[in-house]
């Protein structure tokens, strides 16, 4: 019989005490976790040549700031439209190798407990964008992968997986063989899929629909960037036809009501990530947040709050829970409920 999950929780050390301990984050980006000084030095720890030989030239390439209105930051792994100098395809070339796989998550897994007492963390990359166009074996980039959470795990009391993502252009074939190298490394630490990147033109979910059943019918849980750059009726057609175990962001799915009846319905639970819609333009602020969240709310969704990426959007979960509650948004009852949820639908 499984434990109730406030006995769980109360197992799990307290590093950080009071509203926000036992903290949660199961929507984070691997290409997002690394903070600038530990990109440098892991370039040069490669032999990288990079664009900047001033550190602190490096640092202003690489950082971003908030889109202007009416505009999308392109986020971490949509690189494909990127030139070779942009912040994206720069930390992106550092992080894609065995050794930078390994170091970068073992290294967003020690920071995450240590800066923000999250006791329990989700993270996920696509591998083939980490092994620089066939340079390394997709196997070796996974293996390092698994390597970097493995000693995560044993240097601290910290529950932690891999989401292995797939991306929005590649074909059928491409989506099967992610998932099917999920499922050989899934007694190792991964523990679901995800779909991500920007549209193509003439983006089908039908190339996805087969992956998602194998994956499925393997163990393993699924879930999908949909309702963030796209619009609701794309929320409606993952659901029917790809039936995830829960939906990234989904924020637009407050502009159909008989959606978030049945995402209540269902228990499909949203992965929101507040400050991330807000530097991307998807949302236009703190008011307009609290309206979206507010209907979300009251359709009895069940909410996750989490980083998206904690170097690149400069939060983390405890920031987002403190700025959910001073801005009144939700009450420290709920958030006890946010932190609870994300413990309860968590891949691992």
């Amino acid at each position: 019989m499984e434990r109730p999950i406030q006995e769980l929780l109360s197992t799990i050390p307290r590093p950080h005490g009071g509203l926000f301990c036992n903290l949660a984050d199961l929507h984070v980006h691997l290409g997002a976790t690394s903070s600038p000084h530990f990109l440098w030095e892991l370039a040069h720890k490669q032999g990288l040549r990079l664009p900047e030989k001033d550190y602190y030239a490096f640092i202003n390439k690489i950082t971003l700031s908030r889109a202007p209105k009416g505009q999308y930051l392109k986020k971490v792994g949509k690189h494909a439209s990127e030139s070779k100098h942009s912040p994206f395809n720069i930390t992106h070339t550092i992080q894609s190798s065995p050794l930078a796989v390994e170091e970068c998550i073992h290294t967003a897994i020690v920071g995450a407990y240590r800066k923000t007492g999250i006791t329990r963390i989700e993270l996920r990359f696509n591998p083939m964008f980490r092994n620089r166009n066939g340079e390394h074996d997709l196997d070796k980039i996974i293996l390092s992968a698994v390597m970097g959470l493995k000693r995560a795990v044993i240097e601290y009391p910290v529950t932690a997986g891999i989401i292995f993502e797939t991306d929005r252009q590649f074909t059928e074939e491409q989506h099967l063989i992610i998932v099917n190298k999920a499922i050989q490394f899934k007694n190792f630490g991964v523990v679901g899929i995800d779909v991500s990147g920007p549209n193509p033109p003439h983006f089908s979910i039908d190339p996805l629909v087969r992956p998602f059943a194998v994956a499925r019918k393997n163990g393993l849980k699924t879930t999908m960037h949909t309702g963030e750059f796209s619009d609701h009726h794309e929320m409606w057609e993952v659901l029917k036809k790809l039936k995830p175990n829960r939906i990234g962001h989904g924020i637009a799915a407050t502009k159909d009501e008989k959606l978030m009846d049945y995402l209540a319905k269902h228990r499909i639970p949203l992965e929101l990530c507040p400050t991330s819609n807000i530097v991307t333009g998807v949302i236009s602020g703190w008011d307009e947040l609290g309206e979206r969240y507010s209907q979300l709310k009251k359709a009895g969704i069940i909410l996750t709050i989490n980083s998206d990426g904690p170097e690149f959007m400069q939060t983390d979960v405890k920031k987002e829970l403190q700025l959910l509650l001073e801005k009144h948004i939700f009450s420290e009852k709920e958030i006890a409920e946010l932190i609870t949820n994300s413990h309860s639908v968590s891949f691992i």
